[in-house]
């Protein structure tokens, strides 16, 4: 395989026209430059120079091999320089991976304000299944995974983000006569909207509130989009149990109503997980920190 030194020493030469030129403008000795260039013809099996006088001059194989490593050499050095630069500036790329419920509903809208702040940075959100925004994690192809606790791989370092919490909702004027005394008996016959048959978010808060869930439910209509949910709410179809963020993004959420604060059940913990050798660059560094804020409404 041929080294990168061996064609920065061979570039050096031929524009030098000269061995110890050469040398001085890379500040080295005659003798290694000779040992290089010797060592990339023994590899090629070709000679890439010839002696015309007090000069060397390419052969026409080594322009060839010269006019490559000309143009490899010169997009080197500006990758590197790119490279730097965005290591201590707000710019570059950050990739950040999370589920498609919650990166729709909850992240995405925040990671806007990133984006806007710091018009040099390009913000990439993949919103996907675990196992492969984990995958993409470990092969470094994303920089941020922000997943609920148990989803959370071993690998990298790990921030609590946020609690997702989600509540009761129902129509504003409260048609089913919803209160703060209702039994789970009173609550399984009325009319309720579900994200799917097997509602998991309505199931965890009837759980957290009475300590079981309803042998049945009197299920109205069943649509696995939290927004459709909203809104059939608002038209009076009956109760739901959604998200929290959902609920404070939504156009409906001054036209329903809630049991209030102490009604609310915890869904979980979402965590931010990252790189720890990455905050080494600025990008990365203050990302995590504006996610971590407590100035964040993520928090």
């Amino acid at each position: 395989m041929i080294e990168t030194s061996q064609l920065q020493t061979l570039v050096a030469v031929a524009k030098a026209n000269s061995f110890s030129k050469a040398a001085e403008d890379l500040n080295v000795t005659q003798s290694a430059i000779s040992q290089s260039i010797k060592n990339l013809e023994k590899k090629i099996e070709v000679k890439l120079f010839k002696r015309t006088g007090k000069k060397v001059v390419l052969t026409p194989e080594g322009e060839k091999l010269f006019s490559l490593a000309e143009g490899f050499i010169s997009n080197l050095d500006v990758t590197l320089e790119e490279i730097q630069h965005d290591k201590n500036t707000m710019s570059g790329k950050v990739r950040i991976g999370t589920l498609i419920g919650v990166g729709k509903s909850w992240l995405a809208p925040e990671f806007l304000s990133l984006s806007k702040d710091f018009s040099d940075l390009t913000v990439s959100v993949q919103m996907g299944f675990q196992e492969d925004l984990v995958k993409g994690f470990e092969n470094f192809r994303l920089d941020f995974l922000i997943l609920p606790e148990d989803a959370v791989p071993n690998v990298g370092e790990k921030v609590l983000l946020s609690e997702e919490r989600i509540s009761l909702v129902y129509p504003k004027d409260n048609p089913f006569g919803i209160s703060k005394d209702t039994t789970l008996e009173e609550l399984s016959e009325m009319p309720t909207i579900l994200f799917q048959e097997e509602d998991h978010l309505f199931l965890k808060w009837c759980r957290e509130r009475f300590g079981k869930t309803p042998k049945k439910t009197n299920a109205r209509y069943i649509v696995n989009s939290h927004g459709n949910m909203l809104q059939a709410v608002r038209e009076g179809l009956g109760l739901a149990v959604v998200p929290n963020h959902v609920l404070k993004r939504s156009y409906y959420r001054d036209k329903i109503e809630t049991l209030g604060e102490e009604f609310e059940v915890s869904n979980g913990k979402f965590y931010i997980v990252y790189h720890k050798d990455s905050t080494e660059l600025l990008r990365i560094k203050e990302t995590l920190s504006r996610l971590t804020s407590e100035r964040n409404p993520l928090l």
